[in-house]
């Protein structure tokens, strides 16, 4: 079948943009054959490319506001027992986090106390490496290349899938605008001729 339509397509826009005389051939049928050979060519290029500059864009500002964020580590000591919280239930299993309450020493060497994320059986008088910001506030870890580059790759994904399928939606319309006006066009003539042939007949 797909095979079959996409005979059937190119028969049409050879027929559309034909430069032998075709007395079944309208003007606006080379006009929707040019729109639509133009929204391909937009799909498979200027989509693609404008994706790929969507993502690196995307990578590039990330890269920037990782750098612009200020933080830094600290070792901090776990003083309490972790405890499991519920923070998802999905229909097969809880999804839990273990915290525990730990200190580490501040740049002005005052003792800062918080509750931190702790992996599955630390234990107290651990040391756990955290990240702060300048005011000692727990921050979160920088992303790693990986992540950025996953993160990137993701918004490529996202434009990419966007772009495609806005142009498969405006073919479709433009399709079906044209068909929709070739058919106004066919019942007028009909109205027309219709009589016409009928009269012949009888």
């Amino acid at each position: 079948m797909c095979v079959g339509w996409l005979s059937a397509e190119a028969r049409w826009f050879g027929q559309a943009l034909g430069r032998k005389p075709n007395p079944l051939r309208r003007c606006r049928d080379r006009l929707t054959a040019v729109l639509i050979l133009g929204l391909v060519v937009a799909a498979v290029t200027a989509v693609p490319l404008g994706a790929l500059a969507w993502g690196r864009a995307a990578y590039e500002s990330d890269v920037l506001a990782e750098a612009g964020t200020a933080r830094h580590p600290v070792e901090a000591v776990v003083i309490a027992e972790p405890r499991r919280e519920v923070v998802g239930v999905n229909p097969d299993f809880l999804v839990t986090r273990y915290r525990a309450e730990a200190r580490w020493t501040g740049a002005d060497g005052a003792p800062r106390v918080q509750m931190i994320d702790v992996e599955t059986g630390a234990a107290v008088g651990s040391a756990i490496a955290v990240w702060v910001d300048d005011a000692e506030r727990l921050a979160a870890a920088p992303r790693s290349e990986g992540q950025l580059r996953a993160s990137a790759a993701g918004a490529t994904a996202g434009a990419l899938f966007t772009g495609e399928a806005l142009c498969a939606a405006l073919i479709a319309c433009v399709r079906a605008a044209a068909g929709a006006r070739a058919g106004r066009a066919w019942g007028r003539e009909w109205e027309v001729v219709g009589p016409q042939w009928t009269q012949q007949e009888h």
